[in-house]
């Protein structure tokens, strides 16, 4: 057996034997807890009382409702029922622990996520949204209605809606579970499907649903100013930055991310390059089949902003999120960091709560009215899916250990006494001067019972009393509070928004920022008042986006002064550039009057600017619109006014305006161009410039006449040059409508001294238009560029190309075997599993043709899936999938083809999207996004985007290497 195969059945016996024998006792599994100095940890709950909890919610009596998930995770047994329940516990004699059980509701499938609503229960189980309530008194649901369907079931348990939240504008949101679904309401038929892959919102009274972006998998959570924070399993953390309608009101904006990964890139080296997990630091036994992530976050999950004051003052508004498969939860402090947040590592090399138990499987996360952090543990010998774990490991592995356990935890500081009573703050017929004294509480649970009360009675006469609470000195946390309450009630005035405007606590000022646009189109004054230059960025980041309500020059000047401060801040950007829509002149000419234009944000800025305002403006009036542009930049460094017009052009050619610049020389802007054109080559070539300048000034020249630019991009192919330049430099010659670019790129010389992100760079430059196909064909031909470097999803596109003699040479090619040609292929190549390998050299293999599109041990960019489990698969596996790229398809990774109106083809995935724009991610982690009125077709395809042949690009010996590599061979 060689060290590949024993690893692998190490692995297996691993799994199926359990690496520290069976389950612990609950008594003992508290025994073997190690947390952060000055804390305690306590058992509320666990079998048979609880079993297998996924996610817990306390209602307004104290009353805890825990998710079974009791199926988990490939579901019940042939002919069997669904077993998932909703557990009702009580504590009856008030010392802390639960004793009484009720079965609230049975014969679930998958139930992750739980809500109190109007007396009942909001309970996410795909594909449907239910409503559950006990009518009779009893504990046990009698009503079930299905308020939403149609969320996604196509995936694994882990990937499913969870997480119903309360949010402070009185909607209800749910993750995605990354999967989103085609989400309708039964009960509002005549309205149209939701189609979403991003999380969603919807009103608890009229069921309205929208797509709220962000994205997360099992975690969702709100801060005491209602900022919305979500987690996937390699990322702990992640912010919610902007909404999709923020970004939907301008159409002309392409910019289509909301989210924002909030894990340090500085504090924490592994993420540096993208793709990587923050460090954790286990003590159990345990490994994870994710060989190559050991140490990180491989299951990161339940992320919840801590809001109690049962732990010390220290943890309070940190994040916090579980990793099962790590046996521990972990913390960061999320520091302000522009318009989002850094979330950093307090203390080194020691985690908030592990266990030395193995079959400790932190799920979830919650705040408790008592102020205490409490903690689903499903207790599982093996909690990974049997989805993600190779063949071998999946025959072996035992996923039906701990079915029929599980435990409920509370954490709180040593000086709070163990055992205390769940207090309820408002029974659910509080008057409403109490509930509103319940938004002064201390603890963010108590604060959020209320709240969801008032919003769920919408009793107008809450809105005096909250006026007046306004008055008296409260908490920050409190005062958002009330600010939100009356939002939702509508009863907010503008006195009461420009008294928080005046707060002296940024936290207030963001709040009343947030919720001040629909005062700004009706009072002038609100508009002189807000805080374009709050020494707080998120208040400007908030009055950046409330601004797009605003009319008047002044409006214009205040954007103006936020953009000017924050150009480099790519969310505060896009906020303004979000709030220009239809006055980006008005807004140009403001900037231009700027000092230090020539900073890198401030670039983009003004490449953005001149991008809106060439799509804006109508065919007919492109003429003029440049002639203005000239104009108004005039005076603007030489920079600013390649960037502007950089931009310009590329919305002209974006809407299919022929060759940018050229087609609108005749306009009376000739001689001015032809200027700016020789500043621009002189300044690419100049090896003084800044990098930043230097690329701004080379995409520039992607718009000019090819005679003209050829040489000067050429040169810049240097090996010499820096990477990014080189790249850019590809990318620029792409552009070139002209089929001597494609010729020139493939030269033999040059192509074999290409380093692989430049041979990748230049593949997808000429592949993005017709004109280059005839030269990469040659190039194929001739032996220069390996057949095999072109991926199954292009190829397809060139044997159906419209043109026969495309069509016909691409044939000859690429008459592509099938799956059956490829199966043949990966038997012909099983001898080099008996070859000696040099794992050393598999490394080099791997970083010259894999680590454009997958990351393995800090190397490479993660545009594929990440190879969490390649070094637990077997290397006839791993053999399989090299040479017959489509045999397994990964959801979420799925190739698109898009077809611009210009005339260019691009292949890769959807990173992120909104109703005006797609955000395109290709090889090399290069993105690019694309305004959807621009895009002429766009088709997912179910082909690989994988190189194919990719075993005629190295020797077998070499073949034998990189497998012996990604085994994790030594």
């Amino acid at each position: 057996m060689g060290n590949g195969g024993a690893l692998l059945y190490l692995l297996a016996e691993i799994l199926a034997q359990g690496a520290a024998g069976g389950p612990l006792a609950p008594e003992e599994a508290l025994r073997s807890f190690q947390l952060e100095p000055g804390l305690r940890i306590e058992l509320v709950a666990c079998e048979p009382l609880v079993v297998d909890p996924v996610a817990l919610a306390f209602d307004e009596r104290g009353r805890l409702y825990a998710a079974e998930n009791r199926d988990y995770p490939t579901g019940p047994g042939a002919g069997m029922p669904p077993g998932g329940r909703i557990a009702l516990l009580e504590d009856l004699d008030g010392d802390g622990r639960f004793e009484k059980r009720t079965d609230f509701a049975a014969g679930l499938t998958f139930p992750n996520g739980l809500l109190p609503w109007k007396g009942g229960l909001l309970v996410t189980c795909a594909p449907d949204l239910l409503y559950l309530k006990d009518a009779d008194g009893d504990g046990r649901a009698d009503t079930r209605q299905v308020l939403l369907t149609g969320f996604s079931t196509g995936g694994s348990t882990q990937l499913r809606a969870s997480h119903p939240t309360l949010g402070p504008d009185g909607w209800i949101y749910l993750t995605s579970g990354l999967t989103g679904g085609k989400v309708v309401c039964p009960d509002r038929p005549e309205r149209p499907a939701l189609e979403t892959r991003e999380d969603v919102r919807f009103h608890p009274e009229t069921l309205e649903c929208e797509a709220a972006g962000g994205g997360g998998q099992f975690g969702l959570t709100f801060d005491d100013f209602g900022r919305r924070f979500v987690c996937y399993n390699r990322v702990q953390v992640q912010h919610v930055v902007l909404s999709p309608r923020a970004l939907k009101r301008n159409p002309y904006l392409a910019f289509s991310e909301t989210l924002q990964d909030c894990p340090d890139l500085e504090a924490n080296p592994l993420l540096r390059g993208g793709g990587g997990a923050a460090r954790l630091y286990p003590i159990s036994a345990n490994i994870t089949t994710a060989d190559s992530h050991v140490g990180t976050f491989t299951a990161a999950c339940g992320v919840l902003i801590y809001r109690g004051v049962a732990l010390p003052e220290e943890y309070r508004g940190c994040a916090f999120s579980c990793d099962p498969t790590g046996n521990l939860v972990h913390y960061d402090r999320l520091d302000p960091d522009g318009a989002t947040f850094a979330a950093r590592r307090v203390r080194d090399k020691v985690e908030f709560l592990a266990s030395r138990d193995d079959w400790f499987r932190p799920v979830f996360l919650g705040n408790g009215p008592d102020g205490a952090l409490y903690v689903c543990d499903i207790y599982r010998k093996t909690i990974e899916h049997p989805d993600y774990l190779p063949e071998e490991i999946r025959k072996r592995a035992d996923f039906e250990s701990g079915k029929g356990l599980g435990r409920i935890y509370r954490v709180t500081g040593e000086k709070i006494g163990a055992g205390a009573r769940v207090k309820s703050p408002a029974p659910q017929g509080a008057a409403i001067d109490e509930l509103v004294l319940g938004l002064e509480h201390p603890e963010g649970w108590q604060r959020d019972a209320a709240f969801r009360l008032l919003v769920e009675r919408r009793d107008k006469t809450a809105i005096p009393l909250l006026k007046a609470a306004l008055k008296k000195p409260l908490s920050a946390a409190s005062m958002a509070a009330a600010l939100f309450a009356l939002e939702v009630l509508d009863g907010l005035e503008e006195e009461i928004i420009r008294k928080a405007m005046e707060s002296k606590v940024p936290q207030v000022r963001e709040v009343a920022a947030r919720l001040c646009e629909p005062y700004l189109s009706s009072s002038g004054k609100l508009a002189r008042l807000a805080r374009t230059r709050d020494v707080y960025a998120r208040v400007r980041f908030q009055c950046a986006l409330a601004l797009g309500s605003a009319s008047g020059e002044l409006a214009v000047a205040c954007l103006s002064q936020i953009a000017a401060r924050d150009a480099n801040d790519r969310w505060i950007r896009a906020a303004v550039l979000s709030s220009a829509g239809g006055r980006e002149g008005e807004l140009l000419e403001q900037l231009l009057r700027s000092p230090d234009l020539s900073r890198p944000g401030f670039l983009l800025l003004l490449a953005e600017l001149g991008k809106m305002v060439g799509t804006r403006a109508q065919d007919a009036d492109l003429a003029g619109a440049l002639r203005k542009l000239l104009e108004m930049s005039a005076p603007a460094e030489g920079s600013c006014r390649i960037a502007l017009l950089n931009g310009f052009a590329s919305s002209a050619r974006g809407r299919g305006e022929g060759s940018g610049l050229a087609s609108l020389a005749g306009a009376g802007a000739g001689p001015q161009l032809e200027a700016m054109l020789e500043q621009a080559m002189a300044q690419a070539a100049d090896a003084k410039e800044a990098v930043p300048l230097r690329i701004n000034a080379i995409s520039f020249l992607a718009h000019a006449s090819p005679e003209k630019v050829l040489p000067a991009l050429l040169a810049l192919l240097d090996s010499k040059e820096p990477a990014e330049l080189r790249i850019a430099a590809v990318r620029a010659l792409g552009e070139l409508k002209d089929a001597g670019a494609a010729r020139e790129l493939l030269v033999p010389e040059r192509w074999k001294a290409y380093p692989p992100p430049l041979r990748n760079a230049a593949l997808a430059a000429v592949l993005s238009h017709e004109v280059h196909l005839p030269g990469l064909l040659q190039a194929v031909e001739d032996g220069t560029v390996p057949a095999g470097a072109v991926e199954a999803a292009r190829r397809g596109q060139l044997l159906q190309h419209q043109k026969e003699s495309i069509r016909r040479r691409a044939e000859k090619l690429f008459k592509s075997p099938g799956p059956g040609d490829r199966r043949k292929v990966y038997e012909e190549y099983k001898p080099v599993l008996a070859l000696k390998p040099a794992p050393a050299n598999g490394r080099e293999v791997f970083k010259r043709l894999c680590a454009q599109c997958h990351r393995l041990d800090r190397e490479g960019v993660p545009v594929g899936p990440d190879l969490f489990d390649i070094r637990s698969q077997p290397k006839e596996s791993i053999l399989l999938h090299l040479l017959v790229p489509e045999y397994e398809m990964l959801p979420g990774f799925t190739g698109y083809l898009v077809q611009t109106r210009d005339g260019r083809s691009l292949t890769g995935l959807i990173s992120s999207e909104t109703p005006a724009s797609i955000t395109l991610r290709q090889a090399q982690g290069i993105e690019e996004t694309i305004l959807r009125q621009n895009i002429a077709s766009l088709v997912s395809s179910n082909l690989s985007l994988m190189p194919q042949e990719l075993e005629k690009s190295m020797t077998h010996q070499e073949l034998a290497d990189l497998l012996a590599y990604l085994k994790g061979e030594s």
